[in-house]
């Protein structure tokens, strides 16, 4: 994880364009880590907490394509996500403030408490259609290249690909789901398919994390035989990741995760075990598929 920029490394005119927006900043503490944008602070304020995160000059045109494409999906999930509150570009740095909201991760594991909490929002989630936004990739797009009839991933609704435990803010009776920078435009199902990987690195067998995704009426009414396509069909993909930085350690656990997850879907469908299954650990590298 890479370290955020202090408040005070930040360019003057950086400072001056965000406090236009925030008045007088008190102090400023780190943020929730991050893989990518080099900012991510909370910033203290007369007028309560507020999140800024964003992009120095030297950012990837990827990283900078995220943040724009989060900020752009804000408007679009109000009860889901805390509001953006504005964004400023200054000196080549680009940042995003957000309501800062209190909270901690989403506990995973086995039995938590969370899940039920998390479980609701995917529900709400499926729900919501896509919007019409620049930067918006479709499932269908990228990762049908894996699979023999890409139509099997077409769809219309708004789709989190990253509802890892980081992402999901619990604060008190309200759950938030947060980073909306690898959305997607898909079947809703998608999303609890992600969630179920996410639950079996936490430590949920795959048909125990399943089965805590009943209640998302997205991926109860999917049909079996697509989500157990798309899943051993995206193992190769993965498997040739690994062969291409076979020393990162994120996809070494990650590919764990999508064998054991692809095995249990082939005997669930009457099959025989595809691949030798093994224990992930660690985060999962996850982002094989976007563009750019």
């Amino acid at each position: 994880m890479a370290r955020s920029v202090d408040w005070d490394e930040l360019p003057a005119a950086v400072r001056e364009a965000v406090e236009r927006h925030t008045g007088p900043v008190a102090a400023a503490t780190p943020g929730p880590e991050g893989m990518s944008t080099a900012v991510r602070l909370i910033l203290d304020t007369a007028g309560g907490g507020v999140f800024i995160k964003g992009t120095r000059p030297q950012s990837s045109r990827l990283v900078r394509e995220q943040l724009t494409l989060g900020a752009e999906v804000a408007p679009f999930v109000p009860s889901l996500s805390p509001p953006l509150l504005f964004r400023v570009q200054a000196d080549g740095w680009d940042i995003t403030g957000w309501a800062a909201v209190p909270g901690r991760a989403a506990d995973l594991t086995p039995g938590s408490a969370d899940i039920p909490k998390v479980i609701a929002v995917l529900a709400e989630l499926g729900t919501l259609a896509a919007p019409d936004v620049p930067g918006l990739w479709s499932i269908a797009e990228i990762w049908g290249r894996d699979v023999d009839d890409p139509r099997m991933l077409d769809g219309g609704a708004l789709v989190h690909t990253d509802p890892h435990g980081q992402n999901f803010i619990m604060d008190g009776d309200r759950t938030w789901l947060v980073d909306w920078g690898w959305a997607a435009r898909g079947p809703a199902w998608v999303t609890a398919m992600r969630l179920a990987l996410f639950l079996m690195e936490a430590g949920w067998e795959p048909a125990d994390a399943e089965h805590a995704l009943a209640s998302v009426p997205a991926w109860a009414e999917a049909p079996p035989s697509v989500i157990t396509a798309h899943a051993i069909s995206s193992v190769p993909s993965w498997e040739q990741a690994v062969a291409r930085q076979p020393d990162n350690e994120r996809l070494r656990a990650w590919i764990g995760l999508v064998r054991a997850w692809a095995d249990h879907r082939d005997q669930t469908a009457g099959g025989t075990p595809l691949l030798t299954h093994g224990r992930a650990e660690g985060t999962p590298h996850h982002r094989e598929k976007r563009k750019g």
